[in-house]
């Protein structure tokens, strides 16, 4: 798992260094076509397990990344422990105590969680803390296998201790129909054990090489062994899930025609069609190491402030410190997971929790409580969370959360529907003052109440039905006495039973999720529609408002089509998508052009590809950050007016650099901007470039084309 900043930073820099130092004759493969679609089963589970189990629970301290930290003294865990200087004190240092030697007693702690049925008792656990699917560790960065393998002879599982953990969670997990996933973590060995540092220890000594690696750092040995290991869990444990950490990313994992991550997806997919019962196969990815056509997107510790229109998942962990188990953990509250579950399940999301267990395999007592408290909750509200859907917004409140602290009130409010639309759920986050919930969203400007049947409290499988009334202002529902948190109602509708079409503002960026008509409320000016477009042919998709024909977008130009010259008139408006066969679209907004007199603000921009997006900005305001090569952001309708040839941009960086194109994402380049050493990431620094002398209203794109691109930007200005 990655750490601070710090440890993030340690990274990049010796994951440069690998694609920098060698193989330099090596190119990156050209990424195949895999068709892929997220299976039914991993949107209906919304809520699985992680489990950090291995060698690390014996030291039980700082976290799981022990074996890195007790031969290199250049850092502190993410929980702010030195492992270097406790393993020093305590073991004697790497000198005496290598990381080798806390083998023998974890072999002694998983033959004791076999002997007592570990695996059963974890399994009727996640079980009652209602988790539809469980993902444990099979090879973490230390290259302990916890399975059966071939590749790893003798630093595995079964060789050591006669233990096939994977084998037997898997049997035990089946027996509550709880899908199984493996996570693989062998990518990053090749650093984790750093030979800087070995000198004297048994690091260096080849007899333990099978453990410690062979110092080369992305060498083709150790890519290809880092496949065959995740061939060889897919083909023998076949999993309905893997996870991969950060390193997958990296650009040497995509080098080797026998031996590359798209390879390995692509065989994990079409193995997965032959196996028994299989339901479709999920690969959880970090970063850009995929795409979310073709995987799931996984965010560590942090969620997505909005709706995604694809799965994503969120991984956390019980404890602020760590991820395996350690003495000191602090453990957050099963409350605080409640309402994360919702919050994620409310923007298209899967929360992934990660447990702790001992050495010896028990559970820490305060994990079990976590998780117990959370089967509980989901016992009686669960209706409003398996197998929905996001609605048409995901909520309302202050708290508007895209990290991974959940502290909410009774003013934060989510939404879920059924698959069927008929049921639509609002989870309240905290507890609701004078058991008086107040929904914003749902007045009667913007939502039609008179199509209620019923407002009813959850109580597992049973109702309670609620006293409500609809205002100008909200819509107010009243719970009964003595709920203390989070809770969820489910709302019912007559006629059809079909939940009535929210008024939404045409400005805000709308998720259709197959959805083709929408009530928009347009405040005068919008003349631009920026559309996002989902294509298997091509075509022309037709727009009407009100029954009058809009405007066509042509499928055939470009992921994103941009629209202009087009005009409504103020008001409530419904504006309806004719959409031929093999096209879809997935997001889409109305805005106005902007003048090119006077700044335009970052966080303006009409579309934002990737993972680029705003962020509180050390000047005021927000600045566009969080860039990934590939991203780009779109300002739609810029006006040049008679004629500009000057460009001020206002940014930060260490040197990074952006590309400023014309009417599309591979249009013809302005300006190359960036470049330059402000500072820092917020220390701002203004600069003019000549641009080619342009005039009239055109669609501006800053694309961060290479891997230099991450700089971030607060304003720019035409003269």
């Amino acid at each position: 798992m990655k750490k601070t900043a710090l440890f993030l930073a340690i990274v990049l820099i010796i994951t440069t260094c690998f694609t920098g130092c060698g193989n330099k004759e090596e190119k990156t493969l050209d990424i195949p076509e895999i068709q892929y679609e997220v299976p039914e089963w991993y949107r209906d589970a919304k809520f699985g397990i992680f489990i950090h189990y291995g060698v690390y629970s014996v030291p039980a301290y700082g976290d799981e990344w022990y074996g890195h930290w007790m031969y290199s003294p250049d850092g502190n865990t993410y929980g702010g422990d030195n492992i270097y200087d406790y393993h020093k004190a305590t073991y004697g240092g790497a000198e005496k105590t290598g990381y080798k030697d806390f083998i023998p007693d974890f072999v002694k702690g998983i033959t004791t969680w076999q002997s007592n049925n570990g695996a059963e008792q974890w399994a009727e656990l996640f079980n009652e803390a209602g988790a539809k699917y469980v993902v444990p560790v099979g090879i973490h960065h230390d290259s302990f296998a916890l399975y059966n393998s071939d590749i790893q002879t003798t630093y595995n599982s079964v060789t050591a201790a006669n233990v096939d953990y994977l084998g037997l969670l898997k049997e035990a997990l089946a027996q509550y129909e709880i899908k199984f996933g493996i996570s693989n973590h062998f990518a990053e060995n090749d650093w984790f054990f750093d030979e800087t540092y070995g000198e004297g220890t048994d690091m260096v000594n080849p007899e333990y090489a099978e453990l410690y690696g062979t110092g080369g750092s992305k060498t083709k040995e150790h890519i290809e062994k880092w496949y065959a290991i995740s061939m060889e869990i897919i083909d023998k444990y076949q999993p309905d899930l893997i996870y991969y950490d950060f390193d997958l990313e990296n650009d040497a994992l995509n080098r080797y025609e026998n031996a590359n991550r798209y390879l390995m997806l692509q065989n994990y997919y079409e193995k997965a069609k032959t196996w028994d019962g299989n339901e479709g196969v999920v690969c959880n990815y970090k970063h850009s190491a995929f795409t979310t056509d073709i995987a799931v997107l996984d965010k560590e510790r942090e969620a997505l402030g909005s709706i995604n229109p694809i799965p994503w998942q969120t991984d956390t962990s019980v404890g602020a410190k760590a991820w395996g188990y350690i003495a000191d953990e602090e453990y957050r509250s099963g409350e605080e997971f409640i309402t994360a579950l919702i919050d994620i399940v409310s923007k298209n999301g899967n929360l992934l929790l990660n447990v702790n267990p001992k050495a010896d395999g028990t559970i820490p007592d305060e994990t079990q409580a976590i998780l117990r408290t959370i089967g509980n909750w989901l016992s009686t509200y669960g209706d409003a969370i398996y197998a929905t859907r996001p609605w048409t917004v995901y909520g309302e409140g202050d708290t508007q959360n895209s990290g991974d602290s959940y502290k909410y009130t009774g003013k934060d409010i989510r939404f879920t529907k059924s698959k069927d639309d008929k049921h639509l759920y609002i989870s309240i986050l905290g507890e609701a003052e004078n058991n008086t919930v107040t929904v914003n969203t749902l007045n009667k400007n913007l939502w039609n109440a008179d199509e209620i049947e019923s407002i009813s409290l959850l109580d597992g499988k049973n109702r309670i039905e609620l006293d409500w009334k609809q205002t100008d202002s909200a819509l107010e529902i009243i719970l009964p006495e003595g709920i203390d948190g989070a809770c969820s109602v489910d709302v019912t509708f007559k006629n059809d039973g079909t939940i009535p079409k929210l008024v939404l503002s045409a400005s805000d960026m709308i998720s259709t999720f197959g959805e083709t008509e929408f009530l928009l409320d347009f405040t005068g000016g919008e003349s631009i529609l920026v559309s996002e477009i989902a294509a298997e042919a091509e075509g022309k998709i037709k727009v009407y408002s009100d029954g009058k024909l809009l405007c066509e977008i042509d499928a055939a130009k470009e992921e994103w089509a941009i629209n202009s010259g087009i005009s409504v008139s103020d008001g409530v408006h419904k504006i309806t998508f004719d959409i031929p066969e093999g096209l879809n679209i997935e997001n889409f907004r109305f805005c106005k052009s902007k003048s090119a007199d006077g700044q335009i603000e970052a966080e303006s921009c009409d579309l934002l590809k990737g993972s680029v997006r705003a962020e509180p900005c050390a000047e005021g305001g927000e600045n566009l950050g969080y860039v990934e090569e590939g991203d780009y952001v779109c300002f739609a309708g810029v006006d040049f007016a008679d004629g500009k040839d000057k460009i001020t941009v206002r940014l930060a960086g260490s040197g990074q650099s952006c590309n400023i194109r014309i009417d599309s994402p591979d249009g013809k380049i302005l300006c190359k901007v960036g470049g330059e050493d402000t500072g820092g990431w917020t220390e701002y620094k203004s600069f003019e470039y000549d641009i080619p002398e342009t005039s009239g209203v055109h669609n501006l794109y800053f694309t961060y084309d290479t891997g230099d691109s991450s700089l971030n930007i607060n304003w720019f200005e035409l003269s």
